[in-house]
């Protein structure tokens, strides 16, 4: 039987890179059992062979390196078992984590396709459900530069940076409604999504009845959707209940041709 084998036959052997084994020596993960004084090629025994299935068998599980070495530092079972079990509650907030990515992209992309087969510029009557935001009062108008807006939202409220995108909504007043002036909002809200957890500041915006229109263009084209919504509250008695919500569904933060842009109004109304 061979007595030794070399960094090659080893990683070879165990489908490891040899830059790998080089680096778990340096570590003291995996110490050769014998290294040339002249060529300084290392040389690798069989005893060698189960602590490199160890090792394979840890970092198949995610266990950390440093973790790896604690671990053979005891090499007992007490500590086996707690590092287990340490790696389980890793694994655990991992999963967690991905079930929350899961859920924004699964939302991103309902938003998206919602916006692809919207019926446009037809009004409808809707029920919205109570929906946690971030509220910033801040006069804007559709010109203005709107990320230095969000920027303050973040500032003030200590946001995380990896805000998705097109989660903003804009608010249009009730005062601004009834004087014609569509372009002069009241406020940006910022609404939640799966995992978000602001430090302060959350409101709940009611939910209820309300008149929705979703059309083709961006924030500088809402003006004559807004005299349309208001024109069928009048011809139904409807009464405006609360600020408007102008959201883009698609916007220049997902894609540079305008022309796919889509953007939703939402009146809430008592009826």
């Amino acid at each position: 039987m061979q007595a030794y084998f070399t960094i090659g036959q080893l990683a070879a052997l165990f489908d490891v890179k040899i830059p790998t084994l080089r680096y778990y020596d340096q570590l003291g993960l995996l110490t050769p059992a014998k290294v040339d004084a002249t060529s300084h090629y290392r040389y690798y025994s069989t005893a060698q062979f189960e602590r490199l299935s160890t090792i394979k068998y840890f970092r198949a599980l995610g266990v950390s390196l440093p973790a790896i070495a604690d671990f053979f530092a005891a090499r007992d079972l007490p500590k086996l078992k707690q590092l287990l079990h340490q790696q389980q509650a890793t694994v655990a907030e991992q999963l967690a984590t991905l079930h929350t990515i899961d859920q924004r992209l699964t939302a991103r992309l309902t938003q998206i396709e919602q916006a692809e087969q919207a019926q446009l510029s037809v009004p409808k009557l809707v029920t919205l459900a109570p929906q946690p935001v971030l509220y910033l009062r801040q006069a804007y108008t559709a010109q203005d530069d709107i990320e230095l807006v969000i920027a303050k939202l973040r500032e003030r409220y200590d946001l995380a940076q990896d805000v998705f995108l097109g989660k903003i909504t804009l608010s249009l007043s009730v005062a601004a409604l009834r004087a014609g002036r569509f372009d002069q909002y009241s406020g940006i809200l910022l609404a939640f999504e799966p995992g978000d957890q602001p430090k302060s500041g959350q409101q709940l915006l009611p939910g209820g009845a309300a008149l929705q229109l979703t059309f083709a263009g961006t924030h500088q084209q809402a003006g004559p959707y807004y005299e349309q919504l208001l024109t069928v509250c009048r011809e139904h008695h409807w009464q405006l209940r609360a600020a408007a919500l102008e959201t883009a569904l698609i916007d220049y933060g997902i894609t540079d041709d305008v022309s796919q842009s889509v953007t939703r109004i939402q009146l809430p109304i008592t009826t």
